[in-house]
């Protein structure tokens, strides 16, 4: 079985994208991390990435919001004084920055029917139609990938691939020092269960059109053209939550539509939510890490924290 196969149908996760102001595209689901709380776009007052405080009674949370994009520069600095301080003596790390879905393959021949309908023996390029192929080539050039790259799958499989390839090469992931971080500290990991979405990336496939999958492709190659990482990712690690949350989000809607949808979003945020108030229950202090975007969004997990009564301090100390 070819390795991106295996990679679509096991490893399909829901990814937050940065937050912009942006319309969902036409065909793809309603965005509802797109719109965000304004008054939590903040700059922090500590240094290094911006924290968020949760306190009931004898027990609080210290919620480390994730870059959306989950990689950094790998010569990146930021400030882990707090992390470290915080992880000392915490009852658990929150793992609630990343969805956990599965996607299982029911037999070995409906696996090899998904493959073949997401290849092609048309070379993309020639099938697509100006402007998009123009502004397709000078995507796939920005990111320094040749032709043959895409050349024989479908526009939509090219989406996932081209937004892939756009993440420099050699950025690492905070992330990893954080669990290396807890684990030396031995500090606990607790993670939501995993969501299966079998059914919905089985109709997605088997409903998918070439409108649809121009839209997708299309989508990927706005975000390209848009993306500033670096600006994004110096803009996390100083506590910038504005110029963190700041990327385009164009794909979203592929993401979403790949994922279960808006209800999916809504699922994973409450899931988010609810571990974070379990870590409430045990008088003490936990540290939870959340993907920035999920934060502050209108729907995101500080409005739905705070509809529990809870109380909530931001970054900049309000």
């Amino acid at each position: 079985m070819k390795p991106l196969v295996l990679a679509l149908m096991a490893g399909l996760v829901l990814v937050a994208a940065p937050v912009a102001r942006t319309q969902p595209a036409p065909g793809l689901p309603e965005d509802p991390g797109a719109a965000v709380v304004e008054e939590l776009v903040v700059q922090a007052k500590e240094p290094g990435p911006a924290w968020w405080v949760v306190t009931d009674g004898d027990s609080t949370v210290y919620i480390l919001g994730m870059p959306s994009g989950r990689r950094i520069p790998p010569k990146s600095t930021w400030d882990r004084r707090w992390l470290d301080r915080r992880l000392k003596g915490a009852n658990s790390l929150i793992l609630a920055d990343s969805a956990r879905v599965s996607v299982g393959i029911s037999s070995f021949g409906e696996a090899m029917r998904l493959y073949r309908s997401l290849r092609s023996d048309i070379p993309l390029e020639t099938r697509l139609q100006d402007p998009l192929r123009s502004r397709f080539v000078a995507a796939r050039e920005k990111v320094g990938q040749p032709v043959g790259r895409y050349a024989k799958w479908t526009p939509f499989v090219a989406s996932m691939m081209l937004l892939g390839d756009s993440t420099p090469k050699g950025w690492v992931d905070p992330r990893d020092d954080i669990l290396k971080a807890a684990r030396k500290a031995k500090v606990r990991r607790v993670e939501a269960p995993a969501r299966n979405v079998s059914d919905m990336v089985s109709k997605v496939f088997s409903n998918m059109d070439p409108a649809l999958e121009t839209t997708c492709l299309s989508a990927a190659v706005r975000t390209v053209e848009r993306a500033r990482p670096g600006a994004v990712a110096e803009g996390w690690a100083r506590g910038d939550v504005g110029t963190a949350i700041s990327g385009p989000r164009d794909y979203e809607g592929c993401l979403l539509l790949l994922n279960g949808g808006p209800q999916i979003w809504r699922a994973i945020v409450d899931d988010h939510t609810r571990l974070i108030a379990d870590g409430l229950k045990t008088p003490g202090h936990s540290v939870a890490l959340v993907d920035i975007s999920m934060m502050v969004a209108e729907e995101g997990v500080i409005r739905k924290l705070e509809a529990r009564g809870l109380e909530v301090t931001g970054p900049d100390g309000r």
